[in-house]
Formats: C-alpha cells, sequence, structure tokens
C-alpha cells in the first residue's frame, strides 16, 4: 500500500460529525466543578493525550487525535476544567492537539456567585473544601469518608467495628458550621434487608436511628496540614481521635 493511497484512507475515515460540545453545569456558580462534555469517536479520540491550560479567561483543551482506518463508535467524555472563580470564560477545542493553533470550537459561559441570603451576622462558612477519606494511622481497620458540597452542606459516612467485632456503618449528617474550620452534626446508625444474597432490595425496609453526635475541627497550626480532630458521642460513649486525610 503506498503512502498516497493510505493518506486517502485516513481522510476517507476522518472522524464523524458530533453534536457540539458543551460546558457542564451550563450555568455554574463559583467554585462547582466545572467539564466538557465532548461528543467524541471513541478510536479518533485518544484519552491519554488531552491537556488542559488556562490563561486570562480562556480554557484551551487539546488532544491528539488516532489515526483510525474504520471508526468507532460514538461516545460521550467529560473532561474536567476545573473549579472556577466568578467571571466570563472561554473554552477552546483543538483535536489536533496543538493548543496555540486554530480552535475547532469556542464555548462561551460565565460563573455566577452563589445566591446567598442576606443574614446578621452573617453565618459562618469554610474557606476550603476538606472532603476526602480520613483515617488514623495508629489504628487502621476504621475512618469516615467526608464529603462537603459547595453550597457547604457535609454528609459523612464512618465505618467501625462493634464490642463483638462486627463491622458497623455510621453516617454523619444534619449539621452547620460553627465557624470556618469547625462543622458539627448529628450521627445516625442505619440498618436494612440483606443485600446479598437475596432478591431485590427494599429500600422501605431500610431505618434510621439517631445514636449521638459528632463533630469535626479542622483548625490547622504550622506543620499539621490534613490534620483534624473528630469528636464524638454515640450512645453515651465520648471519644475524640485525630484524623489525618488520606494522600492519594
Amino acid at each position: 500500500m503506498n503512502a498516497r493511497f493510505l493518506a486517502v484512507l485516513l481522510a476517507s475515515a476522518a472522524p464523524a460529525a458530533f453534536a457540539a460540545s458543551q460546558v457542564t453545569p451550563a450555568e455554574p456558580y463559583e467554585f462547582d466543578a466545572v467539564n466538557l462534555r465532548l461528543n467524541v469517536d471513541s478510536c479518533y479520540f485518544v484519552p491519554e493525550t488531552v491537556s488542559v491550560t488556562a490563561a486570562a479567561g480562556v480554557i484551551r483543551v487539546a488532544h491528539r487525535p488516532n489515526l483510525c482506518l474504520v471508526p468507532g463508535e460514538p461516545r460521550i467524555v467529560d473532561i474536567r476544567l476545573g473549579t472556577l472563580p466568578i467571571g466570563d470564560w472561554r473554552v477552546e477545542v483543538h483535536p489536533d492537539g496543538d493548543p496555540d493553533g486554530p480552535a475547532s470550537e469556542r464555548i462561551h459561559f460565565s460563573v455566577r456567585g452563589r445566591p446567598e441570603i442576606a443574614i446578621y451576622p452573617r453565618p459562618p462558612r469554610p474557606l476550603t473544601d476538606y472532603s476526602g477519606h480520613w483515617f488514623r494511622a495508629a489504628e487502621s481497620g476504621w475512618g469516615l469518608s467526608f464529603h462537603q458540597s459547595p453550597t457547604h452542606v457535609v454528609f459523612a459516612a464512618w465505618y467501625v467495628y462493634d464490642a463483638d467485632g462486627t463491622p458497623a456503618w455510621f453516617v454523619i449528617q444534619d449539621g452547620q458550621w460553627t465557624s470556618a474550620t469547625r462543622w458539627a452534626g448529628k450521627v445516625y446508625r442505619t440498618s436494612g434487608p440483606a443485600y446479598f444474597p437475596g432478591p431485590a432490595f427494599d429500600p422501605a425496609a431500610v431505618t434510621r436511628t439517631a445514636v449521638g453526635e459528632a463533630a469535626f475541627e479542622f483548625q490547622q497550626k504550622p506543620g499539621e496540614v490534613g490534620i483534624a480532630t473528630f469528636s464524638y458521642t454515640v450512645n453515651g460513649q465520648q471519644g475524640s481521635r485525630r484524623i489525618t486525610r488520606l494522600a492519594f
């Protein structure tokens, strides 16, 4: 097969036209996680070649194409652009891999400030996101999964063991920030039908019982970055642990 014939084949196998790319969410608030949603040819698109750069309100997404003789199946791909401050932004898509070359698409969007009810004094709120998996290295085997939303709502799952060694799960929610670094809420224990084995899971059989309270203090000192204090009262038993965010 000569080079000229191969070039003709590759040109004829160029990826089919797809729907326009879009930013999700379409109208993000400040510090929401923003993605670029692409409709791609699964053969032509190579995830390992994706790069994202930003400067002066312009985000450039580039990826180098794969040479395909046969088109692949259409796919939807989400590419993380980041968590962005308030302002006007433009995304440029460069499917030839060159972020300095001409863009195939330009998408304009704005990041809005999150509306708040005017309250005085202003309620405390965190200055950063403490989401992650937290544990105590000296007591490996139990831990917490802490989730914090852009609106500062918190949900945590706490996995430990009962006195007889049986695994136990608690959820921590329905709380509030009492300062920029401290959140306190209620502890619940859930129970329900067996998942393995058995028929279809019945969510109506799940119960939730309040068993105590818990608090997280994220105040950090020099040399103690990524460390927090977890305090709790569960079924009348009190305790406190220094915990560390798991680094991936």
